[in-house]
């Protein structure tokens, strides 16, 4: 089968090898071209500026002007009026527009240029060389090579065209380019450096070691291992294959290392959690760029260090690097990743001030999480209303933050309104709809969205939608079809979907379903600390000390520790963070000890009773109590009292869980000192206040 009979249809209708030589050379009739709606309608551009003229070399200049100044949708406008001129194009022409299709993506503009190719009759290499180009750049890497296979003529802009299709492929060819590099060298054709580097990517995306050591042998062979351009993907491929140390040494061979290199060393290091390393290369670069700061902005906020990605931006600002979309980007998940809202709101009104919001979905995007985790839903939804273009990513986080907000029914009727925009929703906006349900006890709405995933969207559930349904059924107290769900589904479970199961177990005390799940998990991590933990939690609620020790010296043989509890407040710019503990290491211990003793009293005498059966020891009555006055949101919250003016909003991000105790003492609190206090716990946003608490308990 040829290219053209797999192409449109209308490519088979003008298939050179069925007209005249006459024909290929006439202009296209009015039909053909209303056949092309798509350059058309996208393409808007009249001649108006561009002097009439019967001779195509001054509609090349002025198309190629155009594409030199990234003008490519008039590029492809100016082709129309070219031919509705009835100007004859030629074979100067369609490497230009090809290529201005190549770059907007536009494979249904492309395939009917490629029917006016075969139309005029133009088979030299270089028209050829575009169309391959077109195709493997834009993913559709099978009709590349079809028509790479049916080229009478190629050079190496041909075989490196091909070769970068299939290295840049997701659907697992990317080794093919490998394949194709040796029969090249078969053929008598040497590579160049391009060649190289594009082997060298295919081999790190699929971890290919074996074969970038033999590509590196080649370079060497060839005499390209001083080109820095393949140097740099030599690198490249040995940190994606985990080759750290060849890295280095391919690093510290060079004469002049460039800033390229030592990004993408930063960047791999900080990829395998090595971030020290990443802060002693970056410190050494002579020369750091945008990206380099970019590198270390998001290895800090990767490893939960909020303070030192923002103070990396202030020393960036005064080396005069100027930020871009991406740093923006990744100072707003600092800022989400510490609730610091204020933080958040000032990276807003820089951004905006530099020109890199307006029209940028993903910065947008950004701002909407970043707005909807430090506990502002509402200027998230005021930036969500200002996106003219919404994705299904900006939509999937709107949604989320609503969920994360208890609003079920908000986040459903933006599903609704996503629909209606004619937006498919995918995996993700399923798990903040089933995120919505759960936090808002909306059962039988949570299933039938997850009933829907598959029969109307084809989206076939994954272990994080089913773990969001366990959690729904435990929470309202179905632990049997809970159960019945796991048993059934065609995928097998994790130990977090286990672990969603036991919390509902805690939650209605059924202490012989959990002692079934637990030992489910342990099979599956034995490790994990938080169901050990989960485990004696149940016991210790009803007296079984015994057990609680046996599950405690578990924990201590599989050299298991229990996850701190550890709350963060920013006061004044300035992130804090506090431990589970009297805080002995903060500058204020004392007078943070003594205004949380003081909270105490006074919650006492409005009704707080503490919940000592969540303490894991046999201790006396007042220890217990003790124990609990000293959970680190509890000291975050004193912090934040005595750091700013009364009836200040206070916000707390926690790692763990809000505990039930912690829960019924911030009622108080907020009731007490007539403040709202917003705590974001590792699942949900508690927004306290007069007493009540946004979650109306179920969380």
């Amino acid at each position: 089968m040829g290219i053209a009979e797999i192409l449109l249809p209308r490519i088979i209708l003008y298939n050179s090898s069925v007209l005249s030589s006459s024909d290929r050379r006439k202009p296209l009739p009015t039909k053909v071209l209303q056949k092309c709606p798509q350059i058309s309608a996208d393409s808007k551009v009249s001649a108006r500026n561009v002097e009439v003229s019967k001779n195509p070399y001054t509609w090349n200049s002025n198309i190629r002007t155009r594409i030199e100044n990234n003008q490519h949708e008039e590029a492809l406008g100016l082709y129309l009026s070219m031919v509705k001129e009835n100007i004859t194009p030629d074979e100067f022409t369609f490497p230009l527009v090809i290529k201005a299709c190549s770059v907007l993506k536009k494979i249904k503009e492309g395939k009917q240029f490629h029917t006016h190719v075969l139309k005029y009759g133009f088979h030299d290499v270089f028209v050829q060389n575009a169309l391959l180009y077109m195709y493997a750049s834009c993913g559709f890497v099978e009709i590349a090579r079809k028509l790479f296979d049916e080229m009478n003529e190629r050079t190496i802009v041909s075989w490196n065209s091909m070769i970068a299709g299939y290295a840049k492929s997701t659907s697992g060819l990317e080794l093919e380019a490998v394949v194709l590099y040796v029969c090249m060298l078969n053929r008598g054709v040497c590579p160049d450096a391009f060649s190289f580097t594009v082997l060298l990517r295919a081999c790190g995306s699929v971890l290919a070691v074996k074969e970038a050591i033999q590509i590196h042998s080649n370079v060497i062979k060839f005499g390209f291992e001083s080109n820095t351009l393949v140097n740099n993907g030599l690198i490249d491929a040995y940190l994606k294959c985990g080759l750290v140390d060849a890295a280095f040494l391919l690093y510290d061979r060079t004469n002049e290392p460039d800033t390229v290199s030592c990004n993408a060393l930063i960047t791999s290091l900080i990829r395998q959690g090595d971030l020290d390393s990443a802060e002693t290369l970056f410190r050494k670069m002579e020369v750091r760029n945008v990206v380099s700061w970019n590198a270390m902005i998001s290895g800090y906020v990767q490893n939960g260090l909020c303070n030192e990605a923002l103070d990396a931006f202030r020393r960036m600002k005064l080396e005069g690097i100027k930020p871009n979309s991406i740093t923006i980007v990744c100072l707003l998940s600092a800022c989400s990743l510490a609730g610091s809202l204020s933080l958040g709101k000032w990276v807003h009104l820089y951004s905006d001030s530099q020109g890199l919001v307006g029209s940028n979905q993903i910065v947008k995007s950004a701002l909407v999480n970043m707005y909807s985790k430090c506990g502002d839903i509402k200027s998230a939804q005021q930036v969500f209303k200002t996106m003219v273009k919404k994705d299904v990513v900006s939509w999937d986080v709107m949604i989320e933050g609503l969920a994360l907000h208890g609003k079920g029914e908000e986040a459903l009727e933006l599903f609704h309104e996503m629909l209606a925009e004619g937006v498919k929703p995918d995996e993700l906006t399923f798990i903040g709809l089933l995120n919505a349900c759960r936090h808002g006890g909306l059962v039988e709405e949570g299933l039938k969205q997850f009933r829907r995933m598959s029969v109307e969207f084809g989206i076939e559930p994954n272990l994080e939608h089913y773990t969001c349904v366990v959690d729904l059924l435990g929470r309202s107290g179905q632990l049997n079809d809970a159960l019945k769900i796991i048993e059934e589904m065609p995928i097998a479970p994790d130990a977090v979907l286990w672990s969603a199961l036991l919390g509902a177990c805690r939650m209605h005390n059924d202490v012989l379903l959990a002692e079934s799940v637990v030992d489910r998990i342990i099979a599956l991590d034995p490790k994990c600390s938080s169901n050990y933990v989960i485990m004696s939690n149940i016991y210790a609620a009803r007296n079984q000390w015994e057990e609680v020790t046996t599950v405690r010296r578990k924990m201590k043989s599989m050299d298991t520790e229990k996850e701190p509890g550890c709350s963060l407040i920013e006061i004044g710019g300035v992130v804090n963070e506090f431990f589970a503990g009297v805080p002995s290491d903060h500058p204020c211990c004392k007078e943070v000890s003594d205004k949380l003793e003081e909270l105490m009293i006074r919650i006492k005498a409005n009704g707080y009773i503490p919940d000592t059966d969540l303490v894991l020891r046999n201790i006396q009555q007042e220890e217990k109590e003790r124990d609990l006055y000293f959970h680190s949101e509890k000291v975050a919250v004193a912090f934040g009292i005595m750091k700013t003016p009364p009836g200040t909003q206070i916000r707390i991000v926690k790692n763990l869980r809000i505990c039930k105790d912690c829960h019924s003492a911030m009622k108080l609190i907020a009731k007490v000192e007539k403040r709202e206090i917003i705590i974001r716990d590792r699942s949900r946003f508690h927004h306290f206040s007069d007493g009540q608490c946004s979650c109306r308990n179920f969380w």
